[in-house]
């Protein structure tokens, strides 16, 4: 591998890999995106001339046995991730793979280890994470300067925007709403508290005619102590997208910080007062990738990692049966 050049291949260019994740390769000097994969050639070739492709195929196989194809983006229904993780690994290369990271636990460990085996990098697009200003927030919690965080919110929404197409279907998706944005949100948790999940509770309701949910509320028991809440849905148009950690001695308030695309701020309460600042999330998957790029150059994980990704499949997993058995269930793998 060139140690400043990383070759990329892509598969399923929908539109968040339109939209987000060719510009964001374009725009990084040590990333080229050398081929799209469509079951549709037409559709391939078409974004392929948009985003500057090499070249465009139908053939995933194809894609991989390439040797200019040194990292591969999975942006393809949520049942097809593991199978393409593996398929991937097995071709020698690292992969970035928009979450989840498989729609069973089974399949996430097994799309961890075949990459382990394999000595490629694994990442997953939480790209939550790098919003403005939560790097910051989670300093503040390591290092004591808001206390113990005793209870955190997260209130994530699309809008109305309810699911479609492939996203609507249950063999494909998964759980919906939660799959959807959910998983952003428990990531983010993670993340800023430096803590796991030990215990959940869930009520979901669906829009008459969706087989998958549409909107999701849940709490968490994390391992430090903190308890959460999270607000994910699709269903109402007037929603907040705010982040809030409560601590015994300040508090960290991210309003419009939770979604992609927007422009916040970020409240800090400390005992040395307390400041305001504008925030962003506009950059975060071009941050993503960028980070993800380096990782491998570097020959280093990634953050958010395989591991990340397992982590979330095996919190939506228990999340699944709380909903089912209607209890609050055990979480951690």
């Amino acid at each position: 591998m060139d140690s400043q050049q990383l070759g990329w291949g892509l598969v399923g260019p929908g539109r968040i890999a339109a939209a987000q994740i060719a510009p964001a390769i374009a725009a990084a000097p040590d990333s080229t995106l050398i081929s799209v994969v469509s079951r549709d050639l037409g559709r391939a070739t078409e974004f392929a001339k948009a985003h500057g492709a090499a070249q465009a195929l139908d053939s995933y196989p194809a894609m991989l046995a390439d040797p200019a194809v040194q990292a591969v983006y999975i942006a393809t229904p949520n049942a097809l991730h593991a199978g393409q993780v593996i398929a991937a690994a097995e071709a020698g290369k690292h992969v970035l793979c928009d979450k989840p990271l498989a729609v069973t636990v089974p399949d996430a460990r097994r799309c961890v280890a075949e990459c382990r085996a394999a000595g490629v990098r694994l990442g997953v697009t939480f790209q939550t994470r790098r919003h403005d200003g939560l790097a910051e927030a989670a300093s503040l919690v390591r290092s004591g300067a808001i206390g113990q965080v005793v209870v955190a919110e997260v209130q994530m929404s699309a809008g109305r925007n309810l699911p479609g197409g492939w996203r609507t279907d249950p063999a494909l998706a998964g759980l919906g709403t939660i799959n959807n944005i959910g998983v952003h949100a428990f990531d983010v948790l993670r993340y800023l508290l430096g803590a796991e999940v030990t215990e959940v509770a869930a009520l979901v309701d669906a829009e008459p005619g969706f087989q998958v949910d549409t909107t999701a509320l849940v709490l968490l028991r994390f391992s430090n102590g903190t308890l959460a809440y999270v607000n994910a849905n699709q269903s109402v148009p007037n929603a907040r997208d705010d982040i809030v950690l409560y601590g015994t001695t300040g508090r960290v308030l991210g309003r419009n910080l939770s979604r992609p695309g927007r422009d916040g701020t970020l409240s800090i309460i400390t005992a040395d007062g307390t400041r305001e600042l504008a925030a962003s999330t506009r950059d975060a998957y071009r941050d993503t990738v960028a980070a993800f790029t380096a990782a491998v150059l570097a020959g280093r994980d990634p953050s958010p990692s395989g591991e990340d990704g397992l982590r979330s499949v095996e919190l939506t997993a228990a999340i699944a049966q709380a909903i089912e058995q209607r209890r609050v269930v055990p979480a951690g793998g």
